[in-house]
């Protein structure tokens, strides 16, 4: 088996994988506090409760934005399943064309993401990602990233908002039924709901018109199944596209050694 891992700013998200079977996926939050230890406890903890074994695993790979807790995840995964994570970065051959001015700065979670897009249709398209950050990342019709609008997340917008702001409490995050809001409540809701619908698919119909032409799109992330239902595009939702994506490169590069060898 294989365990997949993408670290993010809130949350790390694990994968496993049977050959290109997702059997389960697992996710705790991601602090800079917890040790490698700790993250070895939790991790155990969760394969046991699902009856996997640590011999079961033959192999790890990680995607990460947060470079502290990569190493302890790194450690965590050498202690309990006794095998070495492939770091998706610098040396780790992805199959994808970047095309931005320094391609270093792409995150990886993005670079898998597209990886994983790419093999999902025909390009050009837009692979929309929506965790602490809004990202649409644009592959062109020749399969290359040529770039990626960011704004900022849902839920960092509406905590910014309602934690800065007195008189206003905290809100549930929840599209209300009209986008004229007519109390506090649901005018946070419509603001913040609606606007980043309204958001979303303004930039598609930017970025379609700035390509000349349509494009295939696909949303990932934590928040793309509450918002993207309101969009009025088109838009493939897959939960685990990034994950699907290491499972591609971790793969690549096994075959790249095999034939090393």
């Amino acid at each position: 088996m294989l365990l997949t891992a993408d670290i993010g700013n809130t949350n790390i998200k694990f994968g496993i994988f049977d050959g290109r079977e997702l059997k389960r996926t697992l996710t705790i939050s991601c602090s800079k506090d917890k040790t490698a230890d700790e993250y070895g406890v939790e991790l155990y903890s969760l394969i046991r409760v699902m009856g996997i074994h640590r011999d079961d695993f033959s192999g790890c790979i990680i995607s990460s934005v947060v470079p502290l807790v990569t190493t302890r995840i790194e450690d965590a995964v050498r202690d309990i399943l006794g095998v070495e994570a492939i770091i998706v970065g610098p040396g780790v051959k992805t199959g994808l064309n970047i095309r931005i001015d320094d391609p270093s700065t792409l995150g990886a979670d993005l670079v898998c993401a597209c990886v994983a897009a790419n093999t999902r249709g025909k390009a050009p398209m837009i692979v929309i990602s929506m965790g602490t950050a809004t990202v649409w990342c644009v592959i062109d019709k020749n399969g290359s990233m040529i770039g990626c609008p960011i704004a900022p997340g849902v839920s960092v917008s509406l905590e910014a908002l309602t934690k800065n702001t007195a008189l206003l409490q905290g809100v549930a995050f929840n599209a209300p039924s009209s986008v004229i809001g007519k109390n506090t409540d649901k005018s946070i809701r419509a603001g913040v709901v609606w606007g980043t619908v309204c958001m979303i698919d303004g930039m598609i119909d930017r970025i379609e018109d700035e390509l000349g032409e349509k494009c295939k799109i696909l949303a990932t992330g934590g928040l793309a199944d509450k918002i993207i239902r309101y969009c009025g595009h088109d838009i493939e939702i897959d939960p685990n596209l990034i994950l699907d994506g290491l499972r591609l490169i971790y793969e690549r590069n096994k075959s790249i050694k095999e034939n090393r060898e």
